[in-house]
């Protein structure tokens, strides 16, 4: 009888326990109520609205920026420290010069740049294959949201100056804005 037994645990027991220890029966042996969850930067833009959100986070500019710029500059333009700078309070998005911000969206920034006493060196990828209006739009609201009050860029600025720079090659560098 004893010879039955050792055999019946290895060959029926010991794979059942694995079988039934890496299941998750209705919440048995798991608990996915931790789990995180994953809601796009668009849903956000699309509940705010819904919500009673103001019209400028529901604007086309709003909805750009959520799609393309959020993921580095963050949903409220705080930016990554050391990486990406802060747009929220910033005084190149707020500059009376236009250009500058719309040759960066246009054609990117590489290198390492200093605002606020604090140093930051990421990547800017260029989005030229936004169109002007996209590029209007997207600048308008960052200009004008989490406490920047600049003005509106307009269509005919960004088309002037993707004219001007259209045989850049490469991104521009701090040296090269000013």
């Amino acid at each position: 009888m004893k010879k039955l037994i050792l055999p019946f645990l290895f060959i029926i027991a010991l794979p059942l326990t694995s079988i039934l220890s890496g299941c998750n029966v209705k919440g048995f042996f798991t608990s996915y109520d931790d789990d995180p969850v994953y809601e796009s930067p668009v849903t956000e833009v699309v509940a705010g609205a819904e919500t009673g959100g103001s019209s400028a986070d529901a604007s086309p500019g709003a909805k750009t920026f959520k799609e393309i710029c959020s993921s580095c500059h963050q949903s409220k333009g705080q930016g990554v420290p050391g990486t990406y700078p802060p747009l929220a309070g910033s005084a190149l998005a707020q500059n009376a010069d236009n250009s500058k911000p719309i040759r960066i969206v246009l054609h990117g920034f590489q290198g390492a740049i200093e605002r606020n006493g604090k140093t930051y060196n990421g990547v800017m990828t260029a989005w030229a294959q936004l169109t002007d209006q996209e590029v209007a739009e997207v600048l308008t609201y960052v200009r004008s949201s989490w406490g920047n009050s600049a003005g509106a860029v307009s269509v005919d600025e960004v088309k002037t100056v993707r004219d001007q720079t259209a045989s850049k090659v490469g991104a521009y560098t701090e040296a090269e804005l000013n």
